[in-house]
């Protein structure tokens, strides 16, 4: 089964909303977060959701119309002990992100463990909730870049490059394209974020299944978002009772 011409459009899509985004839409979703605009957050976090939902509708939509196999996509029925497997790598990572959330919050009680924490934070300031509305929104989008992404970048795109140079290549190009997707943040976190699509493209490709995957992608970038509200709401206690950070 080769890729039809709307296979290409929505390559094209992803490949166009990737610039967009880098060199025109996220700067200015920056610039109205660090001038205090009131709601540029909520937005930003409003629109990533929409626009990653109405590419993947458009992508199982053209499964769905054109019939294909859902297996095709990695959303079909798999063998129980493949699905069970990728569940459990899930499981162990999804509890390794929990404990490694244990140990941020017993760092936030020492200033200079919070400084370091929101330096290594920093590319990511503009994407972090500061308030509690803020936070619940954040959740959504975590939610839907587990889902999207994975039918996107672990479903679509290692379907389409595979059809043309077969599954091992096609595992290393959509995970170096899942990194340029994440560009906007920095180009430092491109490679980092290739790696983080590796290890996901290997899980389903061992599971077979993009649900893992999901539960995966959507509890990393929860946990980064958890992080990032609460070292950020230690970061700003001290100030606000008028004392140094670095102390």
């Amino acid at each position: 089964m080769k890729p039809s011409g709307f296979d290409y459009a929505a390559l094209i899509v992803l490949v166009a909303a990737t610039l967009f985004e880098w060199l025109w839409y996220w700067p200015r979703c920056v610039r109205a977060i660090r001038e205090h605009i009131p709601g540029a957050r909520g937005r930003a976090y409003r629109n990533i959701i929409v626009a990653e939902w109405l590419v993947a509708l458009y992508v199982l939509g053209l499964w769905f119309t054109k019939d294909r196999p859902w297996s095709a996509l990695c959303l079909g029925s798999i063998a129980p002990l493949r699905l069970v497997a990728g569940f459990l790598v899930a499981a162990i990572i999804v509890t390794l992100l929990l404990l490694q959330g244990r140990k941020v919050q017993k760092m936030l009680a020492q200033p200079k463990a919070i400084a370091r924490l929101r330096e290594k934070l920093a590319f990511a300031d503009p994407l972090i909730p500061e308030t509690s509305g803020e936070r619940y929104g954040f959740w959504l989008v975590a939610i839907t870049a587990g889902i999207c992404e994975e039918i996107l970048f672990r479903g679509f795109l290692m379907w389409f490059i595979a059809a043309w140079t077969g599954l091992a290549i096609a595992v290393i190009i959509s995970s170096l394209l899942f990194g340029c997707a994440h560009i906007y943040l920095g180009a430092a976190h491109v490679p980092k974020t290739a790696i983080v699509g590796l290890l996901l493209a290997l899980v389903v490709v061992v599971s077979g299944s993009l649900w893992p995957a999901m539960v995966i992608h959507a509890a990393l970038d929860l946990s980064a978002g958890e992080i990032g509200f609460h070292v950020g709401r230690a970061a700003t206690a001290p100030l606000e009772a008028g004392e140094p950070l670095t102390s």
